[in-house]
């Protein structure tokens, strides 16, 4: 019972450590790496204290919640990833979804799906490209200008390239898209570009719109990865909710 203890004691420690990095390396702190860090100090205590352990086992209320949360979290996880990639059967418009720009540059999940944009584009030639994003209180530029300078400096011709700069949610970027993709006269079917957590929240919200959506997904950096994920989490029960 030491050695599981121990391995316990160890593995939220790493698990603490995970959700800090992101604020540490990046400044980034958000419902997702709050909720990690609460959660893996509030599970390092218990079994550390180690003597309020057997009334949380026993305590209905408890465990009901944990068996509640469990239960999201495992399908919210079986979603995410089976929604990472549903690769085109037709032709589309590709859709990027817009993230933070910090002084005009793109943030690192931002430049991730930009980055992946860049090679899909390449080896789609033909496809022409909805880049989806306002611009926020803490942003100098619109995401979609941001997408745009970028993806141009590194060689897409502009003229393959729509800003859409009135988005300020997931379901704006599709809902905007699509009516700009309408306006233009392209492909009705899209395929979104955006980090693989936010697959599956995108997907479910362009079925909810009509909008007939395909999934290729950007890598997200492993240390950034838990603390989004969580967060996505939150995002999908909220958008199931309301």
């Amino acid at each position: 019972m030491k050695i599981i203890k121990y391995l316990l004691l160890i593995f939220f420690i790493i698990s603490f450590i995970i959700f800090l990095l992101p604020f540490l390396l990046k400044g980034i702190l958000n419902i997702g790496n709050i909720a990690g860090m609460i959660v893996s100090l509030g599970c390092f205590l218990i079994i550390f204290f180690n003597k309020p352990l057997h009334h949380l086992i026993f305590s209905k209320i408890i465990l009901s919640f944990i068996i509640i949360l469990l239960a999201i979290i495992s399908t919210c996880s079986y979603k995410i990833l089976t929604n990472m990639n549903i690769l085109p059967q037709e032709e589309t418009t590709v859709v990027v979804l817009g993230c933070r720009v910090k002084n005009k540059k793109p943030s690192l999940a931002l430049k991730e799906r930009l980055d992946k944009t860049y090679q899909y584009l390449n080896e789609n030639p033909k496809l022409q490209c909805i880049l989806s994003g306002g611009q926020g209180a803490n942003e100098e530029i619109s995401e979609a200008k941001c997408m745009y300078q970028y993806l141009v400096r590194k060689g897409i011709d502009p003229h393959r390239l729509y800003q859409e700069d009135k988005s300020t949610s997931t379901r704006e970027n599709i809902l905007f898209s699509y009516q700009l993709i309408k306006k233009e006269n392209l492909p009705k079917a899209i395929t979104i570009i955006t980090n693989e957590f936010h697959e599956y929240r995108a997907q479910t919200i362009a079925r909810r719109l009509n909008i007939k959506s395909y999934a290729i997904s950007a890598h997200t950096a492993w240390w950034l990865f838990p603390t989004y994920f969580v967060r996505e989490i939150f995002g999908i029960v909220y958008e199931f909710i309301f």
